[in-house]
């Protein structure tokens, strides 16, 4: 164990090293932009994006659907995450590039607006079921009370911890990403303001590994604590926000465009991840897995977004793929209760089953339920705060 171990952790100098001097690269790339660090940055939707969604939350549905042998549904959160600090980036350089700031207020609230509502009415709809004996699971009000604040990831660890509707386990994703966002729009606001740099943020990845090390080689923490702890797992977060700076100061080169450099930085994306998939290293799969994911998302996000129109990546951008997309995230609230329903009342666990089609379509009535009258009545007054000036600093 040892011998591998050792073998793990040069495997990962080696990655920090290659990565830092393509970071040093950009950076050179970047260093005649230096009073003008955010360049204005467009409007509108960002593409693939929502398509992108989908094939997360399809990802985590079939894996819980009893396809988990065939399909990695933590990967489906993976690229959640990535693809949330990208966008949250995004996002934010346009509006430093508008405002000259961030209006962290607004900034909060609109988390707030986009989170709250769908995850509020969902939590009601599982204790209901729960309540009618439709659903497993107890009604905790312990338990409801770290969902909804957002500590349910670190709640759920403790001994003796309590849970409501069962499926709900899958809360401890908000609870990351919460958290790592209040921190991020300082952190950006200080690379925004040239106080710190993206060689900073390669630091962070660095130093998040290492912890992971810590964690597992020291401290003896099993997989799942690894798994769902916001400081083991916020740099799947901090892998999309730095692809996003990255894209918004211009440092990324021209022949990324070639196409022979397309279909290798693909293959090599592509290549990376099946890797992380098929190597059972327990070692590996809380440490350098992660990793190894965040960089690989890197080129294949970079050119879903600047080569939407390309064939790999059209189906992304139908209809049909964005419309999970935008129902997504209440997808992924409910999903895990009803299979967990349909399950007590008889239906089958394993394989493709009558549930799969049961489970989708609830998930999808539920989900265009909440979008129709949670969601859509809020989205001018979540538009308006994107508008909102900072304050004087």
């Amino acid at each position: 164990m040892l011998v591998q171990d050792g073998t793990l952790f040069t495997s990962y100098i080696c990655f920090r090293s290659s990565f830092e001097k393509v970071i040093e690269m950009v950076e050179r790339r970047s260093d005649s932009r230096e009073k003008e660090v955010w360049p204005a940055s467009g409007r509108g939707q960002i593409p693939s994006l929502d398509g992108l969604r989908a094939v997360s939350i399809m990802i985590v549905f079939f894996s819980h659907a009893g396809l988990s042998q065939l399909i990695p549904g933590g990967f489906g959160v993976t690229v959640f995450f990535f693809l949330s600090g990208f966008l949250i980036t995004m996002l934010l350089t346009r509006e430093h590039a508008r405002t000259g700031g961030i209006a962290f207020g607004a900034f909060y609230l609109r988390r707030v607006l986009r989170l709250i509502p769908p995850l509020l009415l969902t939590i009601a709809l599982g204790l209901g079921l729960v309540a009618l004996g439709w659903a497993p699971g107890d009604m905790s009000f312990e338990a409801t009370l770290a969902q909804v604040f957002f500590v349910y990831n670190y709640y759920s660890l403790l001994p003796g911890a309590e849970q409501n509707a069962v499926g709900f386990g899958v809360l401890w994703s908000l609870s990351v990403e919460e958290h790592f966002y209040l921190i991020w729009p300082v952190l950006f606001l200080l690379i925004a303001r040239g106080r710190i740099g993206t060689a900073h943020l390669v630091g962070l990845l660095a130093a998040i590994v290492i912890w992971r090390f810590v964690r597992v080689l020291i401290l003896n923490d099993g997989e799942w604590a690894i798994y769902i702890s916001t400081d083991t797992r916020f740099d799947s977060l901090l892998y999309g926000c730095l692809l996003a700076i990255l894209m918004a100061r211009g440092g990324l080169p021209d022949w990324l465009h070639r196409p022979q450099i397309f279909y290798a930085m693909l293959g090599a994306g592509l290549a990376a991840l099946l890797m992380s998939f098929l190597w059972s290293n327990p070692v590996f799969r809380s440490t350098l897995r992660y990793s190894l994911q965040g960089l690989a998302l890197m080129p294949i996000f970079f050119y879903a977004v600047t080569r939407s129109d390309h064939i790999l990546f059209q189906f992304l951008n139908n209809r049909i793929m964005r419309r999970i997309g935008i129902y997504s995230y209440t997808l992924y609230l409910v999903h895990f209760v009803i299979l967990n329903a349909l399950w007590s009342m008889g239906y089958p666990r394993e394989g493709l089953t009558i549930t799969i089609v049961y489970a989708a379509v609830f998930s999808l009535l539920w989900a265009a339920i909440v979008y129709r009258f949670a969601e859509q009545p809020l989205h001018g007054l979540r538009s308006r705060l994107h508008t909102q000036q900072p304050r004087a600093s």
